[in-house]
């Protein structure tokens, strides 16, 4: 009786233990991502180095540079396919009109502070722009089955959806997409790789006025 009242002793104090090293690390985690690419083409109009609303142009951020590839608006005649519901992506270079990326903890959807700040920018941006809208990508690192990705990157591009919301934005014109592990930001394996690949990916869109 002895022995196994100790082995059940000596097996809950494992567990307490694990359980506390799961939380510290999960609690301790950075959201910064040094190599994260914030302006894909490199023409200097990303989210980092400029005002989101300085100036009376259309490009999210008022850099340096002209036309499509420093991430402005272009003409009708310039863009995409249309989805089925006439929206088309704002920016054909790709750079997304210079908007941020929003990055996650391991396995969560929740905003910490420093992405929720992004999130307001775009939200004050999108204020005065009655044609703008938002497709939100949904986005996870490589670990866990397709299937538990796939819902995850689910769930982080809807808590994108309902901030924006809360902030202003309508939500006819924000729809969410998940890939799941598919579209990775970065190859490899590790935690500089993995944090790169946590992320919900804001992609403007033209949406035709009702």
């Amino acid at each position: 009786m002895k022995r196994s009242m100790l082995f059940i002793g000596v097996t809950m104090s494992a567990l307490v233990f694990l359980g506390a090293g799961c939380g510290s690390d999960r609690g301790a985690e950075d959201l910064t991502v040094p190599g994260a690419v914030e302006d894909p083409t490199g023409n200097g109009a990303g989210y980092n180095n400029t005002s989101l609303n300085s100036g009376s142009g259309e490009n999210f951020g008022s850099g340096s540079g002209s036309g499509a590839a420093a991430g402005q608006w272009v003409s009708p005649s310039e863009l995409g396919t249309a989805d089925k519901d006439g929206w088309r992506e704002a920016d054909p270079s790709g750079n997304r009109l210079g908007m941020p990326v929003i990055y996650f903890k391991y396995d969560e959807d929740a905003l910490v502070p420093s992405e929720r700040e992004k999130l307001d920018r775009i939200a004050a941006y999108m204020s005065d722009k009655p044609t703008l809208g938002l497709v939100i990508e949904g986005h996870c690192d490589q670990r866990g089955t397709e299937e538990y990705n796939r819902a995850l990157g689910e769930r982080r591009a809807n808590a994108i959806r309902a901030y924006l919301v809360t902030k202003g934005v309508a939500d006819g014109k924000i729809k969410t997409v998940s890939y799941g592990e598919d579209k990775p930001a970065a190859q490899g394996s590790g935690e500089d790789v993995w944090k790169q690949n946590r992320r919900g990916v804001p992609v403007p869109m033209i949406i035709p006025q009702r």
